[in-house]
């Protein structure tokens, strides 16, 4: 915990961060990874969980059609019910986050939604310094556990057996380290090279490539 801080904010495992997400999170689901995965501790359980991943491609060129590869999107925000922690604001720490433990130099472009569906106004993402951009008409599903579940998953377009099962507001926000259009070099000035991944390939049959902080990179 940081000295600054009056919260226990550090990275927690998938199996902490599940359990919290699957009873409190409105969706009752769970990506299967994350980038970053931080959790509020109190006495040692975590009390409000935060799951970060890059979004589908299509969403990240939405955002940020210049460096799609430089955006990142807080998938899971679940905390448990306030008379179960001393944690006042959820937002605290999400700020926290935000600033000091990603790497904002890889990710220049932080992007999150709230479901209007569920009742979500987006007012933890206000307090925390994000900005509304587009909302839109999204149709969602159910699967038989009634999870709500993608039509994006594993890198492909599939809802497997889960049912469509209505259409809600999903009100988009995002948090910009840089100016609009310049994502690519502020990655890029960060040290951040693109590499092809060898012997690897997407299903869409299209090369693999990963991000790496270059060595030899120096600042002037």
């Amino acid at each position: 915990m940081s000295k600054s801080t009056s919260f226990d904010l550090r990275p927690c495992s998938m199996a902490q961060a599940k359990d919290v997400v699957l009873k409190y999170h409105g969706y009752g689901s769970m990506p299967g990874s994350a980038t970053y995965l931080f959790a509020v501790f109190e006495d040692e359980s975590p009390v409000a969980v935060y799951s970060w991943q890059p979004p589908p491609p299509g969403a990240a060129r939405s955002v940020c059609p210049e460096a799609p590869y430089g955006v990142l999107s807080l998938s899971r925000m679940a905390a448990v019910p306030k008379g179960q922690r001393t944690l006042k604001h959820v937002s605290k720490p999400l700020r926290w986050q935000m600033k000091n433990l990603i790497d904002r130099g890889r990710w220049p472009v932080l992007v999150t939604y709230s479901d209007e569906g569920q009742g979500h106004t987006g007012h933890v993402y206000k307090c925390s310094g994000w900005k509304k951009s587009m909302r839109a008409k999204r149709p969602f599903y159910v699967a038989d556990d009634g999870s709500r579940t993608s039509s994006y998953k594993n890198g492909s377009r599939s809802v497997g057996a889960s049912a469509l099962s209505g259409h809600t507001f999903l009100q988009r926000w995002e948090h910009w380290a840089c100016d609009r259009g310049d994502a690519a070099v502020h990655v890029f000035l960060n040290g951040w090279v693109r590499l092809e991944v060898p012997g690897k390939r997407w299903k869409s049959g299209n090369q693999a490539y990963t991000y790496k902080k270059a060595l030899y990179w120096r600042d002037s």
